[in-house]
């Protein structure tokens, strides 16, 4: 409810995913929450390709919904759940896929550059990651104008100025939002080339990093 277009960013985040997904790969979910875009990017990937999709969260909680719901739909291809804080770092092999849907805003900032360069080694070549972060304006006009169409958005959405207010003072120091430049540098210095931009509303945006032969080529 409180992330615009959210539906639309689940679609083209499944899409893309599934055009990188290779046979008998992993695809993993970092921070899978209920595992919607798992369920999502299965849908768009033939059984036939003996793909293991793997969830990963700090929750217990949220992983027992992840395989509840899973089950609920009838999913019906390898999964594995590993309940693990990706601050404290985490094993990733054989992916073809990594997701970070709303996730390294979370991640202490210091610890984020150490995430993404064990997402790349993790990789297959060619594999990708894709990113859907909060992100502060490249100037703080922007910033300012962008921030308060989001609260528009979420009181079109049904809160009130109490309810935002709160949800601010809950996640400061919580959830630390970059500029886009400066994860799209983060990506670069974890060895990802290209990067796009594949959506972008205000202050939220979609990131496709790959991990190519020719990046590697390169150094």
């Amino acid at each position: 409810r409180s992330v615009p277009l959210y539906d639309e960013i689940q679609r083209m985040t499944a899409e893309l995913a599934s055009d990188f997904v290779l046979p008998g790969t992993r695809v993993y979910d970092l921070g899978c929450a209920t595992g919607s875009t798992l369920l999502a990017v299965s849908r768009l990937v033939p059984k036939s390709q003996d793909v293991t999709y793997v969830g990963v969260d700090s929750s217990r909680s949220m992983l027992d919904r992840t395989e509840g719901k899973l089950a609920e739909a009838g999913f019906d291809r390898p999964l594995e759940v590993v309940e693990s804080d990706l601050d404290q770092g985490l094993e990733i092999e054989n992916a073809s896929v990594v997701l970070l849907v709303l996730t390294l805003q979370f991640v202490r900032p210091l610890r984020r550059e150490s995430l993404l360069r064990t997402i790349y080694e993790g990789l297959r070549p060619n594999g990708c990651l894709l990113l859907v972060e909060k992100v502060l304006g490249e100037h703080t006009t922007f910033n300012r104008l962008f921030i308060h169409h989001y609260y528009d958005f979420k009181r079109s959405q049904g809160y009130s100025d109490l309810e935002i207010a709160q949800k601010r003072d809950a996640l400061e120091n919580v959830l630390v939002p970059y500029r886009l430049e400066e994860n799209k540098e983060l990506l670069r210095r974890a060895g990802f080339r290209p990067i796009d931009v594949y959506f972008k509303w205000y202050n939220f945006c979609g990131i496709v990093a790959v991990k190519s032969t020719e990046a590697e080529t390169r150094g």
